[in-house]
């Protein structure tokens, strides 16, 4: 089934893809619609409170950026194998993990405990997101968000996220030569979307400011937060890695509603499947790893499955929800996970 399910999923991709290019317009029809559209937008934006001097200042250098459309087409959470996506998990970027947690320990351990989160995992989400702010983000933030909520995919969601690009902006959050970003319209070290920025992003030292552009005290405390935000449960970890029974994932019932999700949040990724308590999977010969037996805690999980053939699964608990959260990717929530216990040496 899985087969079928991977190959049907590439075939429609690669429709699309055709599709997308056949009716793409000529560049010349496409940016005269993007400045139209940009027109509209700035007679909505002040309609909403965004001053004309802001608006001003920042559209007129708002260009289209195709590439950013391709990129958006071609994720690696979308296109990548379990395998490959999780060899970020590398023994470099766990050794950096490592050094951040080492020398900026106290710092990472009062955010983390003010927020009731694990410090590895707010080490680990800075890990994967830019490589613990090492990572070069050099994109005009305005250039990425205006041609994604220009793009037809997402353009509602992305549309939101311009409005609160231009509020931070306009209450004096950060200038527009600070607004860089990702290829994906995401701020500063931890990854914020504009809209996250608003709600989430903290002045952990107190300094007057948000800082998520250096790595310091508010980009560890804007993780923490947004953690926190989402329902962490600081008593529990995000899951563990399982061997599957004989026969693998085909030799498990079919799934039943259990009524076990642990809340909303997991409620509304309903790809996870079925949750179960640990003891039920240890009667379907779900196992450790080391294939010793699974937690006696009344816990409920979910089971995820790696890359067909492989015979690695993942059982997850409720702060995986979390991490979903921050990026609704199985594959992105696994790698913030395996990468947090290898920084914290946890191999059970």
């Amino acid at each position: 089934m899985k087969v079928i399910r991977n190959t049907i999923f590439a075939l429609s991709t690669l429709a699309a893809a055709i599709t997308y290019a056949q009716e793409e317009p000529s560049q010349d029809t496409s940016d005269a619609a993007f400045q139209t559209w940009l027109t509209e937008f700035r007679t909505e934006a002040l309609g909403r409170g965004i001053s004309a001097a802001t608006l001003d200042a920042v559209i007129p250098t708002i260009e289209q950026q195709r590439r950013v459309i391709e990129a958006d087409r071609n994720q690696a959470e979308f296109v990548q194998t379990y395998a490959s996506y999780l060899d970020r998990v590398s023994d470099r970027r766990i050794e950096m993990g490592q050094e951040l947690l080492a020398t900026r320990g106290d710092m990472i351990n009062s955010a983390a405990q003010a927020y009731n989160v694990q410090p590895r995992f707010v080490a680990a989400i800075l890990g994967m997101e830019s490589n613990y702010g090492t990572f070069p983000i050099t994109e005009p933030l305005f250039n990425v968000i205006a041609t994604l909520a220009f793009d037809s995919r997402r353009g509602d969601q992305f549309r939101s996220e311009l409005f609160a690009a231009f509020e931070i902006v306009d209450k004096g959050y950060a200038s527009p030569e600070e607004m860089k970003s990702s290829w994906a319209g995401a701020l500063g070290a931890p990854q914020f979307m504009p809209g996250s920025y608003l709600r989430l992003a903290v002045d952990q030292d107190g300094d007057g400011k948000r800082d998520l552009w250096t790595m310091g005290p508010d980009v560890i405390g804007s993780v923490a937060n947004y953690l926190k935000s989402t329902g962490w449960q600081d008593n529990q970890t995000w899951g563990r890695v399982v061997s599957l029974p004989p026969g693998g994932e085909q030799s498990l019932p079919a799934p039943q509603n259990t009524g076990l999700s642990p809340d909303a949040t997991c409620r509304r990724y309903t790809t996870m499947g079925v949750w179960r308590d640990l003891n039920d999977w240890q009667e379907l010969g779900v196992r450790k790893a080391d294939g010793s037996d699974l937690p006696t805690r009344p816990l409920a999980a979910a089971l995820i499955i790696g890359d067909e053939g492989d015979d690695k699964g993942y059982l997850v608990y409720r702060n995986f929800c979390s991490l979903l959260r921050y990026n609704p990717s199985f594959k992105y929530a696994l790698g913030v996970s395996l990468l947090s216990d290898e920084i914290a040496n946890i191999r059970d």
